[in-house]
């Protein structure tokens, strides 16, 4: 029997009311399985996907051949075993390919009411490439766990989604021990501990104030470090500088707004911007285009019909 027809059929949706893409210009309103936050693929097709945006996480893991991803203004070169996290809301587009992959797409929402996922996710607000050679280490449990969601997923026993969700939990606790314990000669020791404790509160903080005057000077008055030291720390805890990650945030929430219908200039002072000029200087250094240029995309397709559009299912269990 043919290889490729059995890994199509193994890994053919478990549940199948599914009809193709829903896109509102280059938005995609991901099509979760129902009743659930998430939907997995294995993908075979040789066609790339457009510049499109949604709100769910995505994983692409690379089974077999070369895979090309352009996330923001960085483009990657997905080789077999390679893993990419891209941030929910972050315009990327696939060149395609022939080869295999997997497409994880995940609602990370109800992540976010743990503390511990607020020193997470500064690593996963900006795309995250997995290799077995740029972080062996990670890189060996991620891709262990990978591939037992997909296993839970295509096998669609009872309580899978819970299932797959405790693994999204250990994973995701992995990533974000692995970026902490690294910095730390001792991780267990007392000021391991209390670092932990006051970053996690500021970023939680900083989830729901972001729009606020959060100054450096306010931040480290907030953990209690000086403020040279709150810079060397903040950036070897979480992957970024303490006004990247705010920008992140920043530009994360008006891309949300932006498919509203208010305008760019109130939107920027609602996330916390001094001025436009600096609020679209910053949109296209994250997004790699304007924010009425993201916006304009849609208004685009809206002008030749194709504002809202299902693009049928193709072959058994890949995404079109």
């Amino acid at each position: 029997m043919n290889r490729k027809f059995v890994s199509e059929t193994k890994y053919s949706q478990p549940i199948r009311d599914y009809v193709g893409r829903t896109m509102q210009g280059d938005a995609e309103i991901v099509d979760f399985v129902p009743h659930s936050h998430l939907r997995i693929w294995y993908n075979t097709q040789s066609e790339g996907y457009a510049p499109h945006h949604h709100n769910a996480a995505e994983i692409l893991y690379c089974v077999e051949n070369l895979y090309p991803v352009t996330v923001g203004n960085s483009s990657y070169n997905l080789n077999s075993g390679d893993i990419l996290f891209i941030p929910p809301n972050m315009l990327h587009s696939i060149r395609g390919g022939e080869g295999s992959r997997f497409v994880f797409l995940i609602d990370l929402s109800m992540l976010r009411h743990f503390i511990d996922f607020g020193i997470i996710e500064p690593s996963i607000l900006h795309p995250l490439l997995l290799t077995e050679k740029n972080h062996p280490r990670l890189y060996e449990k991620v891709s262990r766990d990978l591939t037992e969601i997909t296993d839970i997923y295509f096998k669609s026993q009872s309580m899978w989604e819970l299932m797959v969700y405790s693994v999204l939990l250990k994973m995701y606790s992995e990533i974000g021990k692995y970026n902490f314990d690294r910095n730390e000669d001792n991780p267990e020791d007392e000021h391991s501990h209390l670092y932990y404790e006051k970053f996690a509160g500021l970023l939680k903080y900083i989830d729901t104030h972001y729009a606020e005057e959060l100054s450096l000077d306010w931040a480290a008055d907030y953990t209690g470090f000086s403020k040279y030291h709150f810079l060397r720390l903040f950036k070897e805890y979480t992957g970024m500088t303490y006004h990247d990650h705010l920008i992140h945030k920043r530009i994360q929430a008006a891309q949300k707004l932006l498919s509203t219908g208010e305008s760019v200039t109130n939107i920027s002072i609602r996330t916390g911007f001094n001025n436009l000029t600096s609020f679209s200087r910053s949109f296209k250094k994250l997004t790699g285009i304007s924010p009425s240029r993201y916006r304009s995309r849609k208004e685009e397709l809206d002008h030749h019909g194709m504002s809202k559009q299902i693009i049928p299912l193709p072959a058994a269990g890949q995404p079109q």
